[in-house]
């Protein structure tokens, strides 16, 4: 009932929230993560570089919403275009 309720004032360091942003996108199945960068300030994710679709890029931002402490995303990534 209490859960991720937080002592008043607390908020997690940006560093653990880019770890588990890190780690979500790592252990997404659907996600090709290696050309993905992540930064944190202030609790908001920025995340920059290449997805092979638009689902991804919605999936990556998905998985960073997720983490605990997470305020906001700025999704930058751009689709890569297709290689013929």
């Amino acid at each position: 009932m209490h859960r991720g309720k937080g002592p008043k004032g607390y908020r997690r360091a940006d560093s653990r929230i880019e770890e588990d942003v890190n780690e979500r996108l790592t252990q997404d199945p659907f996600i090709d993560p290696t050309d993905i960068a992540v930064s944190v300030k202030d609790g908001v994710v920025t995340l920059q570089g290449h997805v092979a679709s638009r689902a991804d890029k919605r999936r990556a931002e998905d998985c960073a919403l997720d983490v605990h402490g997470v305020s906001d995303c700025l999704n930058n990534l751009r689709i890569m275009p297709e290689r013929h």
